[in-house]
């Protein structure tokens, strides 16, 4: 990537976090808004996934192991969201104010597998962080 196009991605990535940021704040400090900063999130993770898959194919067209190793990763993820869902429960929540958000059993259900990928990409983090530690001391 050359120097121009860095200083744009930064730029670009510095104003979705203060758009992003001011949203936050606003919608905390009023308690109005939840449903446009929901769907700015949804945008924002779209728009994550959309950049992610086609700088992929683009790195997977400059060799075959990269293509097979995009392969990999997507059948891995495949892998997690399918198990993921295999566990979410579809019963509706019940909170006072439930109501308030019209949820049905596919929803309910997919928030129950959001909340489990969360949970494992969460766990692989950490275990992967104690691991790095690990190996970095015992390599010394």
């Amino acid at each position: 990537m050359n120097s121009l196009t860095s200083k744009i991605l930064a730029i670009f990535s510095g104003v979705l976090l203060a758009v992003s940021a001011v949203s936050g704040i606003v919608t905390f400090m009023t308690g109005e808004y939840i449903d446009w900063l929901l769907i700015w999130t949804y945008i924002l993770a779209g728009g994550s996934f959309l950049v992610i898959i086609v700088m992929s194919l683009i790195g997977m067209l400059s060799s075959k192991k990269s293509a097979l190793t995009l392969l990999g990763v997507l059948a891995l993820a495949a892998v997690i969201i399918f198990g993921a869902h295999s566990f979410a429960s579809d019963t509706l929540p019940t909170f006072f104010g439930v109501e308030d958000y019209n949820l049905t059993l596919t929803v309910a259900k997919w928030v129950d597998t959001s909340l489990y990928v969360t949970y494992l990409l969460f766990g692989t983090a950490i275990f992967g962080l104690a691991f790095t530690a690990v190996r970095a001391a015992v390599s010394k």
